[in-house]
């Protein structure tokens, strides 16, 4: 099963136990969903069997995978079957009837691992002896090795090479014999290849040399190591044991998953199967938070939407979006209202025209699928990329549970099913209506006479369906508007241009859905009117549908992420000289700046005017006066310094939002042979505006 390692920077510190990293969980994100405690409380009595197995290696057998090692079942069937192929008289049958007795017996006390001496106790192994036995499994490797970074250490690990990894930290502990966190490392990664007896004997002497570990990551080192003494007796199969370092890693650092992972494992191994449901529920999460604040990610009544969420025993659940992702870069999508028949006639001109519209919807809905599965997800995002989108992805599939969206759509819905519900029973007083004019009328009579009695029920029904169809129209596009809004936020924050845009593709695929589906169907529900055998003049009615939107200007969704253009008038022969453009453009806006430095017959001040634009609408105009200075030319290092002053002014989409000064510094330095190396940037922004100093006294 594979080994999960969720934080590079902490090394091989941070090992998950294997047979629960694995399986249906996507592990150790604030994103993932929670089966039901139940089910998955069923789901590790499974795994009891493959989980809890030690993981002990024979040092003579470098190439030999961990194993059950010392497992008093295995043990007890292996002498079993050898003493099946042995007779009384031979000389070793006597010694071999003994050891099985006494297997036997610590079996009926409840040993389920024939424990291996460690730290203490009699027969224990040295830390001399461990790293002997370390180098004997990595073999050659271990004398080339030279050491590496702790990104060379991650690497290897991230690619399931804990045999390159642990040539890389024994060559560290060569070259550093007296840095704790080194072997704190280097016992997790003994612990992964099958050692961890050797993992405590490393672990004891770096508790020997005593000092304070370091934080990688803003995890304390000393959580690091109680949390790989705790992999260490797991590998050792001794589970009770294991929980009181992974309890102490806990206490001081609750956030620290892997830690509460292999605490899982103890409590499963030792029998609580309730206690290790719960510490691999908060495992599998980032963070620890109550799950009573969850998503229900589920409805209750399977074949319907929006009609009521599960019971939150029985359902999956997740933490909300605005937890983990950017959601400040949605989009805007907003559906056109379709014209609907005021009469029977009108109807019967409009009804084709709504069923050409539902085939076209059938093309742009499969054009818009093709390109949404155009990317070959495994060609362009690698093995992080890939778990960051399926995270962003499972978000935006369930979309409809966020508080944002979900009562949106629970009204969408409920006007589609009060629709349905009402179409039947209006066509039946429609027809009981018909039939009783028709008996009405004289005979013979009129075409006009007949006409008018069609057209008098119709009218009523027509009347009576119509606030229904409007009403599902104008609850859709909410809904709509509000999904497309969130689910382009969840989009913006995927890696890969073509990735991001195939994504746009789909959620306008869903939008678009929305309308070719209910809102067309309403209408076509509402123009299903009634014909007679009497030739009819019809009018012209046009559909006059307005475009619907489109989601391909993805500000993200191009080749270029970000860029930045500058150009200055060079020459001081032109009235120009010293004027200057620049350009940015990123994911959140547009920067525009027109600026000049010939101020006051110098070239360190001028002046300056700057507009920036989000994609929300919002604009600010900063206007004033600006002074640079650089360092000389000929100096091994460039850099300077650089203030603006001025008005801004900021506009939002309901006009004017705040006003005032704003004071900008910005500060910079390279240094080395290119003056770009070891390059440092400062700014300080303060603004001192209206909106501001009200917000401050309203405080107060």
């Amino acid at each position: 099963m594979n080994i999960r390692c969720a934080r590079p920077l902490t090394l091989a510190a941070l090992l998950a136990s294997p047979a629960l990293a694995a399986g249906s969980w996507v592990s150790l994100s604030d994103q993932t969903v929670l089966e039901p405690e139940t089910e998955m409380r069923a789901q590790l009595s499974k795994l009891t069997t493959e989980a809890c197995r030690p993981a002990v290696r024979d040092a003579r057998t470098p190439g030999l995978a961990p194993g059950g090692g010392m497992n008093v079942d295995e043990m007890i069937r292996s002498l079993e079957q050898t003493l099946t192929a042995l007779k009384p008289s031979d000389p070793a049958w006597a010694g071999l009837e003994h050891s099985l007795k006494m297997l036997r017996e610590l079996k009926a006390k409840g040993t389920r691992v024939l424990p291996l001496p460690v730290r203490r106790e009699p027969g224990a192994m040295t830390f001399e002896t461990a790293i002997g036995t370390a180098q004997t499994v990595v073999g050659a490797a271990a004398k080339k090795a030279t050491g590496g970074t702790s990104s060379d250490v991650a690497a290897a690990l991230a690619a399931q090479r804990p045999q390159a990894a642990l040539a890389l930290l024994l060559a560290q502990q060569r070259a550093q014999p007296k840095d704790a966190m080194t072997l704190v490392n280097l016992a997790g990664v003994l612990t992964l290849s099958g050692l961890p007896r050797e993992a405590i004997a490393v672990l004891d002497r770096a508790a020997e040399l005593g000092g304070r570990l370091p934080s990688p990551g803003g995890v304390p080192g000393q959580a690091i190591a109680l949390t790989n003494r705790g992999h260490a007796f797991l590998g050792l199969g001794r589970w009770t044991e294991a929980q009181t370092p992974l309890k102490a890693a806990l206490s001081l650092a609750p956030d620290l998953s892997e830690a509460r992972m292999n605490l899982s494992k103890a409590l499963l191994c030792s029998g609580d199967v309730a206690g290790a449901t719960r510490e691999l529920r908060v495992a599998l999460r980032r963070t620890v938070a109550p799950e009573a604040s969850d998503l229900i990610v589920k409805e209750d009544t399977p074949g319907t939407h929006g009609d009521a969420l599960l019971p939150r025993p029985q359902a999956p659940t997740r933490r909300s979006a605005r937890t983990i992702f950017d959601l400040s870069r949605g989009a805007s999508f907003d559906l056109p209202q379709l014209k609907l028949p005021h009469d029977r006639n009108e109807a019967m001109v409009l009804k084709p025209k709504y069923e050409a519209l539902e085939r076209e919807g059938h093309e742009v809905l499969r054009a818009l699928n093709v390109r949404a599965t155009a990317p070959n997800l495994s060609r362009l995002l690698d093995d992080g990329e890939l778990r960051w989108y399926r995270l962003v992805n499972g978000a935006i599939i369930t979309s409809v549970f966020e508080p944002e969206v979900w009562p949106a759509y629970q009204a969408a819905y409920s006007a589609h099913y009060a629709l349905e519900k009402a179409f039947h029973p209006l066509g039946d007083q429609r027809n009981t209506a018909v039939e009783r004019g028709l008996r009405a009328l004289p005979t013979p009579h009129t075409c006009a006479e007949e006409r008018k009695v069609y057209d008098d029920a119709e009218q009523v029904r027509m009347d009576a369906l119509r606030p229904y169809v409007r009403g599902q129209e104008q609850a859709m596009a909410r809904f709509v508007s509000a999904r497309v809004n969130f689910e382009t936020a969840l989009a913006a924050n995927l890696p890969d241009p073509q990735v991001r845009a195939a994504k746009r593709a789909a959620i306008e695929a869903s939008a678009k859905a929305s309308f070719y589906g209910p809102v067309v169907y309403g209408a076509l529900l509402l123009s299903d009117v009634m014909t007679f055998t009497c030739k009819e003049t019809l009018p012209d009615v046009p559909l006059d549908l307005a475009a619907l939107p489109k989601l391909d200007n993805d500000p993200c969704g191009g080749v270029l992420s970000s860029t930045k253009l500058k150009s200055k008038v060079p020459s001081s022969a032109l009235k120009a000289q010293g004027l200057g453009l620049s350009f940015a453009l990123s994911c959140k806006k547009i920067d525009v700046e027109l600026s000049t430095s010939s101020l006051m017959g110098t070239d360190w001040l001028g002046a300056f005017a700057s507009a920036s634009l989000d994609w929300n609408g919002n604009a600010t105009l900063f206007t004033g006066v600006k002074a640079e200075l650089k360092l000389p030319k000929g100096v091994p290092a460039t850099g300077g310094v650089g203030v603006k002053e001025g008005i801004y002014i900021k506009f939002g989409q309901d006009g004017i939002q705040d006003a005032g000064m704003r004071v900008e510094g910005k500060a910079s330095l390279g240094a080395g042979p290119d003056a770009s190396t070891g390059a440092w940037e400062g700014k300080m922004e303060q603004e001192f505006g209206i909106a501001a100093a009200a917000a401050y006294w309203r405080e107060r």
